[in-house]
């Protein structure tokens, strides 16, 4: 099961685990991928975070790819992407481009993919109402002075 996670953090090698029936508290930074399989409060920094699924963490999280099988109670940050395995809890925010979410697993709190970026550079400003009807916008367009036309069609009745 592993191996296949470890897979999808492309060239991240596994430099370190928190090991079932281990509890630890503190700062953990890991150069390469950390694996947690029991509990961990504090803070968590390396290229890639596995949590195991009976893990408990309390931690912010900063990684490049997050794959969570167990229980997270914190803020992640995955620059990459972030799992959240079938029946896996994270209660905290979230910063990523890649979020999968499996079958019944639970997020709770708030996710930014980036989007407000995105979207304000690709969407110049949209003028408002007055300003539209001032820039002569054509008739019938929303903002517009003037009202369109109606429809031309049939007009006879049966």
């Amino acid at each position: 099961m592993f191996a296949k996670d470890a897979s999808s953090a492309g060239d991240s090698k596994l430099n370190s685990i928190i090991g079932r029936g281990s509890q630890c508290e503190g700062e953990i930074v890991v150069a390469g991928g950390l694996k947690v399989d029991g509990k961990f409060k504090g803070k968590i920094k390396a290229d890639s975070v596995f949590v195991g699924k009976e893990a408990v963490i309390e931690a912010n999280v900063e990684t490049n790819v997050a794959v969570i099988g167990g229980k997270v109670r914190g803020d992640v940050t995955a620059r990459e992407s972030l799992e959240l395995q079938a029946k896996s809890e994270l209660v905290g925010n979230v910063t990523t481009k890649n979020l999968i979410v499996g079958e019944s697993a639970i997020l709770d709190g708030y996710c930014d993919m980036g989007q407000k970026e995105r979207h304000a550079k690709k969407e110049p400003e949209k003028k408002s109402t007055g300003e539209a009807a001032k820039a002569g916008a054509p008739a019938g367009t929303p903002g517009s002075a003037t009202p369109a036309p109606a429809p031309s069609g049939r007009t006879d009745k049966r």
